[in-house]
């Protein structure tokens, strides 16, 4: 559904309340009638991150979209466990959408949105409509433990506040490398440096969760798509654009989902980007509405 020419939505922020504390989320207001669309970002970041796919998707499809920041990112609180898995972040989310009345979703996971997203749909099928994973990143065994010790460290406060220098640079070195921590010429991702503008944000996203930002980090890395995939009984749209480092694994993850549709290739986060990746998912979602 389109909405009048002129018409202009915003997004706005609030928190809902679970058992362990506020989770913030950014919504944008909709059709009650239609279901609505769960934005899951990437991590380090927040739901700032997915506003303008969100905004673009309300624009183009006329339906509320709700975008939490993940438990222990953004201004959401952590979660109680230790080592939370990808299944305590998909059932925390959940709690949220029970908070907020809302009973079923179409949903677009970013990343570690996607890997929550996986989890989500596998252990809740019945809450969701239809799914769409933008990236996903797949680990053979004797990659898992560099990972798991190098790529995501926690972030300690002292007092020369070198976690403010550590937080900028793990942020600077994303853009460049994939994975950041090798630095060489095999795995420069030759996109060049991030605006200033979003390099400012993204470290300010990630000093808010120093503290906690690495737990989800870590549970996409323990996490097995070769085992997880094949369980997935909703529809799934795999997504990755062109400069995604992930596009490979999106490409083998879809060999193992029954009947999934694949979109590989766009222009990122630029405004046309968004704009296409938005009228790709309100189509995706239509297409799913009636399940």
């Amino acid at each position: 559904m389109n909405e009048p020419s002129g018409s202009r939505r915003e997004c706005e922020r609030a928190f809902a309340r679970i058992a362990e504390g506020l989770v913030h989320y950014r919504h944008v207001d909709g059709d009650a009638a239609s279901r609505p669309t769960l934005m899951m970002h990437a991590s380090p970041a927040s739901s700032r991150s997915v506003e303008p796919l969100a905004l673009a998707v309300a624009q183009i499809g006329g339906g509320r979209v709700i975008a939490p920041d993940t438990p222990g990112n953004g201004d959401s609180v952590p979660l109680r466990q230790n080592e939370p898995e990808l299944l305590d972040y998909a059932n925390a989310i959940v709690r949220t959408l029970d908070a907020l009345a809302i009973k079923r979703v179409d949903i677009y996971g970013f990343h570690t949105g996607a890997h929550i997203g996986i989890e989500l749909a596998i252990a809740h099928p019945d809450r969701v409509g239809s799914l769409a994973l933008d990236g996903l990143l797949w680990l053979e065994e004797s990659e898992r433990a560099d990972f798991l010790t190098q790529y995501a460290p926690p972030l300690v406060a002292d007092a020369w506040g070198t976690q403010i220098f550590q937080a900028l640079q793990f942020i600077r070195d994303q853009s460049w490398f994939f994975p950041h921590f090798k630095r060489d010429p095999a795995h420069n991702l030759g996109g060049g440096a991030m605006p200033p503008e979003l390099l400012h944000t993204l470290t300010v996203d990630l000093l808010k969760a120093a503290s906690s930002y690495h737990l989800a980090y870590r549970a996409v890395f323990r996490h097995r798509l070769a085992e997880r995939l094949p369980k997935l009984t909703v529809p799934v749209l795999l997504m990755a654009d062109d400069g995604d480092p992930t596009r490979e694994s999106v490409r083998r993850a879809a060999t193992l989902v029954v009947d999934a549709r694949t979109a590989i290739g766009g222009e990122g986060w630029s405004p046309d980007g968004v704009r296409r990746k938005a009228s790709r998912l309100v189509e995706f979602f239509g297409q799913t509405a009636e399940r």
